[in-house]
């Protein structure tokens, strides 16, 4: 299919608005076929110019008799455009020869062994000139090249290089030239890419324009890399120096072969350019250089689908840029960050399935207060639901924190790997423990129990509070009741609530699932927000907690009891194994609901003692598990098994 071109009609009312844009936009062009007329006037003497000049003169009274002065002058501007675009193609060649029949006098001769793989189903033009010494592997798919190169570093050449076989060099000496380069700390070299000068029926404005001088890593605004074309539709410089840039497109490139092995080599990705600007980026982060190679010059046949693709060396949405991103993300990542030095960036991922229903779910508001905790020391956190556990943005992080709740979450290669274990035991298999790079378990004896299943790393981490939202609120009237439950049910009568009705009390119960399951009278919300929760644990005379039997088996510790406590709130709750040493004695806990019973009558009937036992409660919370103090914990293990290994 042809590229895109500007060939569909303007509104009318729109051409007195450019004219003189198209006014100043010939005279442009006028200035530039002026200054080359000598060469303009011998390039016409050639039978193929002068072939396009007479179909130009059969189109001229199509264009008369259009009687449109605005749009004359635009296609005056184009054409001027693309002849100046066939003098610097044809200047090029004819200063540097042309490739295949420079062969046949003059070999290349370079001065070390190189191997190139040529990518793609075509022939190019330029592999005659191709000296002997070039070891030349040919495959079809960008995904064979790191097998071809594989075979081809077993011969020990000096250079490997990475070819599109859709590349036409316009000089003869380019491989000399890209190799030259490649000393030292310059451990890659990529030519200058322009694109081609097409016929006229298919010519474009961009024709023999830069495609790309090298490849500039950026940001968006989600924090994800993408990679831009730099130069893009700029004019081709007649030379230059070699300078740095972050990485080199598909079109053609270059590598020192021991910095290409300790790299890894290229990835088996379906993308050439980004196969090149992920191998790139890794060279890079390991202390070698990049450079573009002005002064040689290489043509890009390979179609532009969209206007959108002329800036960007590949579609950032694309299947090959999301393999890179997995393979290698938090290394492309800070590579993109323009800062001297990024800080750490995590994304924490929790079990809720959405951003619309995450307010509902109570580790959503867990990880947004340890997101916060994280940013007050300095680094950047990305938040994210389970439906966006695969971004893009969230894959190129440094650091993955899964708050792993029922199903799991598959780690990346480009990034470390942390499980936070906070419910759901059972749920855990031996497979993503020894994905994962470290796993925190809130509970030690689970944790203890993990240690004999797997060679990762566990560390112990508790939940926690968030200190500043969970604090002694003044009681409010519409939430003021004797005895308090704040939970979901699964579609079974939690125990806490089973034994408080055994007992023969009435708690008032927060929460989704009960109006099925016990009298609706009880039910005060179905909901109850974030925000609100420390007011109604401060209005409430008790508040009961329980955990699930799993959690209960191993040891975990709900993250109600720190909410509550943080507020100065009595709590009673079911016994749990280290529960009474953890909040210095501050919960009181039951095993029948007769126990229950007079637990609660006992609070109630001295409320200023069970404030008391409380406030004790807060100060062990505050002292030790706020989600400051999980923070700092987080960042310390991640700091330690990163110096373990």
């Amino acid at each position: 299919m042809p590229p895109d071109t500007d060939a569909a009609a303007e509104d009318p009312s729109e051409l007195q608005q450019r004219l003189e844009a198209d006014r100043a936009a010939v005279q442009q062009w006028r200035r530039v076929a002026l200054q080359r007329e000598a060469q303009y006037a011998e390039l016409t003497r050639r039978p193929a110019v002068r072939a396009l000049l007479a179909a130009e003169r059969r189109l001229a009274p199509l264009v008369a008799r259009a009687g449109d002065v605005g749009r004359e002058l635009r296609l005056g501007a184009e054409r001027l455009a693309l002849s100046a675009g066939a003098l610097r193609r044809d200047s090029l060649r004819r200063s540097r020869g042309r490739p295949a029949e420079a062969a046949r006098s003059v070999a290349p001769a370079l001065s070390r062994r190189m191997a190139i793989v040529v990518v793609g189903e075509s022939d190019p033009t330029w592999q005659g000139a191709v000296s002997p010494a070039v070891e030349v592997a040919r495959v079809g798919e960008p995904r064979q090249a790191r097998l071809a190169l594989d075979r081809a570093i077993e011969t020990c050449p000096d250079i490997v290089g990475v070819v599109a076989a859709s590349t036409e060099p316009l000089d003869v000496g380019w491989l000399d030239a890209l190799t030259a380069t490649v000393d030292g700390s310059v451990v890659a070299a990529v030519p200058l890419v322009i694109h081609p000068v097409r016929p006229l029926r298919w010519a474009t404005p961009h024709d023999g324009l830069v495609r790309a001088a090298g490849v500039g890593l950026r940001l968006d605004r989600d924090g994800t890399p993408w990679a831009a074309a730099l130069g893009a539709g700029s004019t081709p410089p007649a030379d230059g120096v070699a300078m740095p840039v972050d990485a080199g497109t598909g079109a053609a490139v270059v590598f020192d072969r021991a910095a290409y092995e300790a790299a890894g080599g290229v990835a088996e990705i379906d993308d050439l350019d980004a196969v090149v600007v992920e191998l790139c980026t890794r060279l890079r982060s390991r202390g070698g250089r990049v450079v573009l190679v002005p002064g040689t010059v290489v043509v890009d046949h390979r179609a532009v689908r969209a206007r959108r693709e002329l800036h960007v060396a590949f579609d950032p949405s694309g299947p090959g840029w999301a393999a890179a991103i997995e393979r290698s993300g938090a290394v492309l990542r800070r590579a993109a960050d323009s800062r001297p030095d990024p800080p750490l960036r995590l994304a924490l991922t929790v079990a809720a399935p959405s951003a619309k229903v995450a307010a509902r779910w109570g580790d959503w508001h867990l990880a947004q207060a340890l997101a916060g905790s994280l940013r007050r020391l300095g680094h950047d956190v990305r938040l994210q639901t389970a439906d966006q556990a695969d971004s893009l943005a969230g894959r190129a992080c440094d650091v993955h924190v899964v708050l792993r709740g029922l199903h799991p979450v598959r780690a990346s290669e480009g990034q470390r790997h942390v499980l936070w274990i906070i419910s759901h035991p059972e749920a855990i298999d031996d497979g993503e423990l020894e994905e994962a790079d470290l796993i925190l378990v809130a509970a030690p004896r689970f944790a203890d129990h993990l240690r004999s299943r797997t060679r990762t790393p566990v560390e112990v981490m508790l939940q926690a509070t968030d200190h500043r939202r969970f604090c002694p609120r003044p009681p409010d009237p519409a939430h003021i009741h004797d005895v308090t439950v704040v939970a979901k049910t699964r579609d079974v009568l939690r125990p806490v609530v089973a034994d408080a009705l055994a007992a023969g009390l009435r708690p008032a119960i927060y929460g989704g699932g009960w109006q099925h399951l016990v009298d609706p009278a009880l039910v005060v919300a179905d909901h109850v927000d974030n925000e609100l929760l420390p007011t109604v644990y401060s209005s409430a005379g008790v508040v009961l907690n329980d955990h699930w039997a799993t959690m209960k088996a191993w040891g975990f510790v709900s993250n109600r009891l720190f909410d509550s406590l943080a507020c100065g709130t009595p709590v009673i709750s079911d016994a749990v194994d280290g529960l009474a040493e953890l909040f210095e004695r501050a919960v009181l806990e039951y095993k029948t609901p007769a126990e229950l019973r007079a637990l609660v009558e006992e609070v109630l009937a001295d409320p200023v003692a069970a404030r008391q036992r409380a406030a004790r409660g807060r100060s062990a919370v505050l002292a030790n598990h706020t989600i400051d103090h999980r923070a700092r914990e987080l960042l310390a293990a991640l700091t330690a098994t990163r110096a373990a290994n």
